[in-house]
């Protein structure tokens, strides 16, 4: 394994500079300790013997790329992941939003969609879904792919159930659910 410290700050930026100009991604904004707990990781995992090595590798092995974002990222979502967001946007967002001809939704960052489908939820019990476009973005394609399929582990329904109700939610999410996922 590297060494953490290794993995020095301006060698970091260097590499934020390369990917950047190389393929027009860029991670400047990341926590940087987060950046370096995640790039000392893929380091061991790929059995890179120096950080150099793993910079040398992004900027002359464009294959590699999907893997390092794959590992780079930081994909966290949970449905009704913040009950007191989506119960203020029930209440007092959408009904704003439903007095317009159409609505547009985009989640940037949606790791495996279950933000995306908690608004097709709202959407839907607000009676707004049918004029509604959703639009579901990650920069890693895992995944995104995942979202696609809208299957998510059975062991999280119990805390998705208590965030739904949390947020306001008067059903049970297992039929809701089908409903979302159709779209």
């Amino acid at each position: 394994m590297i060494d953490p410290d290794i993995v020095k700050e301006d060698e970091m930026e260097l590499l934020l500079k390369d990917i950047f100009s190389l393929y027009d991604y860029d991670f400047t904004q990341y926590s940087k300790a987060s950046l370096k707990r995640r790039l000392n990781r893929i380091c061991m995992i790929d059995k890179f013997t120096s950080f150099a090595e793993l910079r040398y590798k992004l900027n002359n092995d464009a294959s590699y790329l999907p893997r390092f974002i794959e590992e780079i990222t930081v994909n966290v979502t949970e449905m009704f992941r913040d009950p007191h967001f989506y119960k203020t946007l029930r209440d007092h967002i959408l009904p704003v939003l439903g007095t317009h001809p159409f609505i547009r939704i985009w989640v940037a960052g949606c790791s495996t969609g279950e933000e995306a489908y908690s608004l097709a939820i709202l959407l839907q019990e607000a009676n707004l879904y049918h004029k509604s476009l959703l639009y579901a973005t990650d920069i890693n394609p895992g995944v995104l792919d995942k979202a696609s399929k809208g299957i998510f582990p059975k062991n999280t329904l119990a805390q998705y159930e208590e965030n739904y109700a949390l947020s306001g939610g008067k059903k049970t999410l297992h039929p809701i659910m089908y409903l979302a996922m159709i779209w």
